[in-house]
């Protein structure tokens, strides 16, 4: 029941259906239960020339909302991403419009977390929880402003919904890889150890520790995707170094790579002592069991 979110009567027939296998009664549970329903909203502000993309996956059982993201800009082609995709690649084209030109950063951070707050207690009332009754939420939320809005639903399985960010940071490093998100250059840091290596001695193809600093919306969404970060919190990453230089002031510049189109960029002292997980030559656990 804590696994899949069902409830009594639920968990004692999938066990029953599955001959009393907790494994497989969880996996039947998880297929069948289809009470998440994704709604992917376009919309067009006309008299202000602002077009949009919203996402909402609720919990029709609980009225709850489960996750919601928008992006707001100037830039029509954000309208020409079709909702008929799946949600995930949806959310993804999503976070993808925030870097456009166009797009208006303060402002989608300003309505994704008023409108969040609003949509919670809002969909709470509803009698019943429809596209109709979502695109009448959005409108009541940016009245007096008018607004043409566009909702599909999709309808989810906790398994399916357990497949995207924010569940298994394993899981997002294995598969991040499938949702290319283009390329993209995040803040870093390199975390420090009184034992390691000084800056300007870290070499290309070194495996080092280090922390996204970068504050912007995809930066946390990233964070989310390749295990970086654990609930509100950045967590240490391990990176490879793909380039170091170092300038006349004694500030070295480090660029990380994450994944293939994921790099980080860090500046740091060129005495402080950064911490190695892997040398370029010598790999770390070479020095802890030199005979391996």
């Amino acid at each position: 029941m804590a696994e899949t979110g069902c409830e009594q009567s639920e968990a004692e027939l999938a066990l029953s259906l599955s001959g009393g296998n907790l494994e497989k009664a969880i996996t039947t549970l998880g297929v069948l239960l289809k009470y998440i329903t994704a709604f992917k909203i376009k919309l067009i502000l006309p008299e202000e020339n602002i077009y949009g993309l919203m996402q909402i996956a609720v919990n029709m059982k609980t009225a709850e909302i489960l996750r919601s993201s928008a992006v707001l800009s100037h830039n029509p082609s954000i309208y020409e991403i079709s909702s008929q995709q799946d949600w995930f690649s949806f959310e993804k084209a999503i976070f993808s419009a925030r870097l456009d030109s166009g797009a208006m950063e303060i402002y989608t951070q300003n309505v994704e977390e008023n409108f969040s707050n609003y949509a919670k207690s809002a969909v709470k009332e509803l009698p019943q929880i429809s596209s109709a009754q979502i695109s009448g939420i959005i409108k009541k939320f940016f009245e007096p402003k008018p607004a043409n809005i566009e909702v599909i639903s999709e309808e989810l399985s906790v398994s399916q919904f357990k497949k995207l960010p924010d569940f298994d940071s394993l899981e997002h490093t294995a598969s991040f890889t499938e949702y290319d998100l283009g390329f993209v250059q995040l803040d870093a840091e390199i975390l420090e150890d009184e034992n390691g290596k000084p800056a300007n001695k870290i070499n290309e193809g070194d495996t080092v520790l280090s922390l996204i600093t970068d504050e912007r919306d995809i930066a946390h969404y990233i964070a989310n995707l390749i295990g970086a970060k654990k609930g509100a919190d950045m967590i240490p990453i391990s990176a490879g170094v793909k380039k170091v230089s170092a300038s006349e002031d004694g500030i070295c510049e480090i660029h990380l790579t994450f994944t293939p189109s994921i790099t980080g960029f860090a500046k740091i002292k060129k005495d402080k002592l950064l911490k190695v997980l892997e040398s370029k030559n010598h790999p770390w656990w070479r020095r802890i069991v030199p005979w391996g």
